[in-house]
């Protein structure tokens, strides 16, 4: 959203001066750019912005990003493995520019979170500092198989506050929070509260 309200910022400083040109011209303010760039003789013009500071008003209000995740998951009686069989994750940005992107920035971090609630262990050598197990073979992450069908939905409500179109980051809203929602759909199937990550098949046999 940084970046996004500079471009914003850009292109109202480049319309200002393209309707100022315009008038200088003596041509209509509504004149098709190319035209206004002709008549000045302008190839092209260029514009460099700093983005705007936030609204004065911005420090009277709360204006973070906010997401919540469902997570179904089924455990195996007799093993303890755990798969998540159903995701829904729901984003509060603002306004969602890009639809596409913000969807696949919501299932990253779907994916992401199951392999830090189920998979992911870094394993450390207290002796030399170093961990043992910096590769694919042993530092597991989540594939294909394990990711189930996940829901993405947008509340899309532009923020008249934060910046001029409205639009919030959501960076890490995606992850935020998922680990917590395994751990208690474990819980809910279970009835055993495990509170280290990953939850592996041992803690939940032996929780």
């Amino acid at each position: 959203s940084t970046v996004g309200s500079a471009v914003n910022d850009v292109c109202v400083a480049l319309k200002a001066t393209i309707a100022e040109l315009a008038a200088n011209s003596n041509m209509d303010a509504t004149s098709n750019f190319v035209d206004v760039l002709k008549k000045n003789n302008l190839p092209m013009i260029e514009k460099t912005i700093q983005s705007s500071q936030n609204n004065p008003e911005a420090k009277n209000y709360s204006m973070y990003s906010f997401s919540i995740h469902f997570v179904q998951v089924k455990v195996h009686q007799l093993t303890g493995v755990v798969k998540v069989s159903k995701i829904v994750s729901v984003g509060d940005s603002g306004k969602i520019v890009s639809p596409k992107t913000a969807r696949s920035q919501m299932v990253g971090g779907a994916v992401g979170g199951i392999g830090m609630a189920l998979t992911e262990e870094a394993v450390l050598d207290n002796r030399y500092g170093r961990y043992v197990n910096n590769n694919f073979a042993d530092y597991h992450v989540p594939v294909h198989a394990d990711v189930p069908e996940i829901d993405v939905i947008f509340i899309d409500k532009p923020d008249p506050i934060v910046n001029p179109m409205g639009a919030k980051g959501m960076g890490e809203i995606a992850l935020i929070g998922f680990a917590g929602a395994v751990a208690n759909a474990v819980f809910n199937a279970t009835g055993k509260r495990i509170r280290s990550l990953p939850i592996t098949p041992d803690k939940v046999l032996m929780g």
